[in-house]
């Protein structure tokens, strides 16, 4: 049986998505979304109510008093960071195990895809670009195929090593050649199973490719560049982080300055310290 057949059974196998990000993914994108939704979205989750709590309380957002209630909680924060909020712990889980085929300790891989998704929506929002809510989901979810990939990386390390040394090719190209698929194209496949929308599908298999998309160009560039900043970052590099291409097409296409990279880098830093005193 070939690493593709085997492989193939591991994404057909993959966990479904907690249902409680599926719900949340319907209103990303609603502009009329109000807190009763998300309360009731939440309440019934002791561990949620509890973070969401310590995010209101933390040193990021402590105003005049602590605040004791859900309901004033999602006041102090706002539905937008509610959603994020929820979506990342809901997804997180997925993300955190050690990676030794990529060179990934333990929740590296989640740094870099929460790192990824807050980056992403940053730069929508400084281009003036749609789909904020759309981009840090992608960005959170993009690396999955990274998770089912990671076992035959590391028992074809010596096939990945020779590779790399010949110095032709991209990684995602590796993977292709040698286990008959990428970590896009695979966490894609994920993502088609979990039934999400196709520009999170297509932002997924695209995210190292822009160029080869034929749709959604401006949620897959935004994420491609995010994951590249990531990576300039020293955010999830692993072992093969940096053998990956920025495509310059992706640059000119929204209209990227240094000055729109540093800011994001800068504003990333400071929400990843929100979230880290969540996530640890």
């Amino acid at each position: 049986m070939s690493y593709l057949d085997i492989i193939e059974q591991h994404i057909a196998a993959f966990p479904e998505m907690p249902s409680l990000s599926q719900s949340l993914l319907g209103y990303l994108d609603d502009p009329d979304v109000d807190f009763i939704v998300i309360q009731d979205l939440v309440q019934y989750d002791p561990g949620l109510t509890a973070n969401v709590l310590r995010l209101a309380n933390s040193v990021y957002f402590g105003g005049a008093g602590t605040v004791g209630s859900l309901q004033q909680a999602l006041v102090r924060l706002g539905t937008k960071r509610i959603l994020e909020l929820v979506l990342s712990l809901t997804v997180s889980p997925r993300l955190v195990p050690n990676l030794p085929g990529y060179g990934l300790q333990a929740r590296e891989l989640l740094r870099h895809s929460t790192w990824t998704g807050l980056a992403a929506r940053e730069l929508a929002r400084l281009l003036s670009i749609p789909h904020e809510d759309t981009v840090f989901t992608v960005g959170l979810l993009h690396d999955l195929g990274v998770i089912v990939l990671d076992p035959f990386v590391q028992e074809a390390r010596i096939d990945f090593n020779e590779s790399f040394e010949r110095g032709h090719g991209s990684f995602e190209a590796f993977e292709k050649e040698i286990l008959g698929i990428s970590h896009a194209e695979a966490g894609a496949r994920i993502l088609e199973n979990w039934h999400l929308s196709p520009e999170i599908v297509a932002g997924a298999r695209w995210h190292h490719e822009p160029d080869q998309a034929t749709a959604f160009g401006e949620i897959i560039n935004l994420v491609h560049l995010a994951d590249m900043l990531s990576i300039s970052q020293g955010v999830g590099t692993g072992i093969y982080g940096l053998a990956h291409e920025v495509f310059s097409e992706s640059v000119r296409a929204v209209g990227l300055r240094k000055k729109h990279l540093e800011y994001t880098a800068s504003k990333t830093l400071d929400r990843m310290r929100e979230l880290d005193a969540i996530f640890s």
